[in-house]
C-alpha cells in the first residue's frame, strides 16, 4: 500500500498528551523488517505511537529500479521501506540511504526528532542526521548481523547515545554508561495469551501430532539442537513442536526424527491457538544464547497461557521465575526429561496458577512502555533546556 505523504502527516498529527516528550517524533532506523521484528520491539514502538509520531525505517530491500522509499501506516506508526538498486557497495548503499533519510525528515516534517536505532550497522547510515537525542536499543532481540568493524561501530553507538535501552540487568556494569543505561523489563500481553487456557480447536498442522506435546516458538538458530534430539530419542512418546520466529539464514536444521515437528513461521496472532494444544512449553536455548544474557519474552507468554515451562539455565529465567517456583531448570537430556515428567504430573497446579497470575500482575507491556516513556520525557526536558 502506498500512502501520500500529506495523508500520513495528517493521520499522525494528534494532540500530544505528554507535554514536551510528545513534541519529539521518533525516527527509528533499523536493520530489521517491521513484520519480522521481535514482538517486544513492536509492542513498545506501537505504544509509543500513542504519544508521538513514530516512523520505522526498515532494512533496505534490493530492487532493479531506482532508489525510493515507500510508506505504510501500520500498528499505529508509519513503516518506511527503502528500496536500493542491486549491486551497490556498502558505502554506495549507505550514501543513498542517507539521502532517502534526509527526504523522510524533510517531507514528514520531523523537526526535533529523536533518532532510535537497533544496531551499530544502522547507525552508520544515519550518523549525519541532527536529532534532538540518540537512543540505542541494544537488546538481545535486535538484529545480529556481524561484519568487519562491528565492535568499533558498537563502541561508537554506545558513545554517541544519549540513552541506551537494555533488556538484562547489569549488561553494561563494566562500562561507564552511568545513568544513560536504562533497563526495559520484559512484559506480556496477558489477555492475548490467556486465551490459550480456554483450549479450542487445534491448528490444522498440529492436529494430528500425538502423545505428549512439548513446544517452543522463537529463533531456532538459538536452540540447543543436540539437547532436543537427545530428549526426542530418550522419550519417543514426547513430541517436540517447533515454531520458527526470528531465525537467521544460517539456522541449523534438526536431524529427522518422527517426534520432532518443525511447523514453520507463525504469526503472533496464531500463537495462543498452538499453545493451547501443548502440554509443556520449552526454553531450550543453547550456551551461546545464554552467554548473550538473553531475556526470553516467551517466559511470561508461556506462563500467561497457563503452560508449565522447562528451560535450560538462563540467568534471567532462573531469577526470578525459577526462584519463584514457576519454571523448571534442566541442562542435560536426562535431567530435562525428568523435569518435563515432573511438570506433566504436577499436583499443585491450582496453587501454581495462582502464583503465575500474581507474577503477571505488573508485568504488562504497558508498564514497560511507561518506563520507556519516562526516559524519553527526560530526554525531551534536556533538549528543551539546551535550546533555551
Amino acid at each position: 500500500m502506498r500512502a501520500g505523504l500529506e495523508t500520513l502527516v495528517n493521520e499522525l498529527d494528534r494532540p500530544p498528551p505528554i507535554p514536551n516528550a510528545a513534541d519529539h517524533p521518533l525516527l527509528c532506523v533499523s536493520q530489521q523488517a517491521w513484520d519480522d521484528a521481535h514482538p517486544r520491539l513492536r509492542h513498545l514502538l506501537s505504544r509509543s505511537g500513542r504519544q508521538r509520531r513514530v516512523v520505522f525505517v526498515e532494512a533496505a530491500v534490493p530492487t532493479a529500479g531506482p532508489p525510493r522509499i515507500d510508506f505504510e501506516p501500520k500498528d499505529g506508526l508509519v513503516v518506511a521501506t527503502p528500496y536500493l538498486p542491486r549491486g551497490l557497495t556498502g558505502d554506495e548503499g549507505d550514501a543513498l540511504l542517507r539521502s532517502l533519510l534526509d527526504g523522510v525528515v524533510r517531507e514528514l516534517h520531523l523537526g526535533g526528532f529523536f533518532l532510535w536505532h537497533d544496531s551499530p550497522r544502522a547507525l552508520s547510515a544515519c550518523r549525519h542526521l541532527k536529532p534532538a537525542a540518540v537512543i540505542y536499543y541494544d537488546c538481545a532481540d535486535g538484529p545480529r548481523t556481524p561484519h568487519d568493524g562491528e565492535d568499533l561501530l558498537r563502541e561508537e553507538a554506545l558513545r554517541r547515545a544519549d540513552a541506551v535501552f537494555v533488556d538484562a540487568p547489569g549488561r553494561y556494569l563494566a562500562r561507564d554508561l552511568g545513568a544513560r543505561a536504562h533497563l526495559l523489563p520484559n512484559g506480556v500481553d496477558a489477555p492475548h495469551f490467556t486465551r490459550a487456557r480456554d483450549g479450542g480447536p487445534d491448528p490444522a498442522d498440529q492436529r494430528d501430532i500425538p502423545g505428549r506435546r512439548l513446544g517452543f516458538y522463537g529463533p531456532l538458530d538459538d536452540i540447543d539442537v543436540d539437547l532436543l534430539v537427545a530428549v526426542a530419542d530418550l522419550r519417543s512418546d514426547y513430541h517436540i513442536i517447533l515454531l520458527d520466529h526470528g531465525s537467521g539464514p544460517d539456522r541449523p536444521r534438526l536431524p529427522r526424527r518422527p517426534n520432532i515437528h518443525e511447523l514453520g513461521r507463525k504469526a503472533y496472532a496464531e500463537l495462543p491457538a498452538y499453545l493451547a494444544g501443548w502440554d509443556v512449553a520449552l526454553l531450550p536455548y543453547g550456551h551461546e544464547a545464554a552467554r548473550r544474557r538473553i531475556q526470553p519474552t516467551q517466559t511470561l507468554e508461556y506462563l500467561a497461557a497457563g503452560k508449565p515451562v522447562v528451560s535450560t539455565p538462563i540467568r534471567d529465567v532462573i531469577n526470578p521465575y525459577a526462584i519463584q517456583g514457576l519454571v523448571a531448570i534442566a541442562d542435560q537430556p536426562e535431567d530435562f526429561v525428568i523435569a518435563v515428567a515432573c511438570e506433566l504430573h504436577r499436583g499443585d497446579r491450582r496453587r501454581w496458577l495462582q502464583r503465575v497470575d500474581s507474577c503477571l500482575r505488573g508485568s504488562s507491556w504497558d508498564h514497560t512502555w511507561t518506563a520507556m516513556e519516562a526516559v524519553l520525557a527526560g530526554l525531551a526536558s534536556s533538549a528543551c533546556g539546551a535550546s533555551t
